[in-house]
């Protein structure tokens, strides 16, 4: 994808409840921002899952409970498209027979029961 193709993000988003009413305003770059680094930190200790409790209170305390869900949310987003994604397309290239993109469709199929 060209950045010609990209689309502005507006600079700031409100978010609303299931009925349609505003609770909540949000800086989209700001919010972006602040999900980077727990995105990374929990990557990088994700061989020691006894450590991301505490990897995950460290950013609770640094960005506050209130904005936590979303920076988290955005956080997972950034792991997926800027790790996972790009972990998985070399091996995918290099070792074809490893089938981990069908794996996570399995896994995915197990816990939902949904194709």
């Amino acid at each position: 994808m060209t950045n010609e193709n990209l689309k502005p993000q507006p600079q700031n988003a409100t978010i609303v409840d299931d009925n349609g009413a505003p609770f909540a305003a949000v800086n989209v770059g700001q919010m972006q921002a602040d999900s980077i680094g727990p995105a990374f930190d929990i990557a990088r200790h994700c061989q020691a899952r006894h450590v991301l409790d505490q990897v995950s209170m460290k950013w609770l305390s640094r960005i506050g409970h209130e904005r936590f869900g979303l920076v988290a949310a955005n956080a997972l987003w950034t792991t997926v498209q800027d790790l996972l994604d790009l972990t998985l397309t070399p091996v995918d290239n290099l070792s074809p027979g490893l089938y981990y993109r069908p794996i996570l469709d399995d896994a995915y199929r197990n816990v939902t029961g949904n194709e």
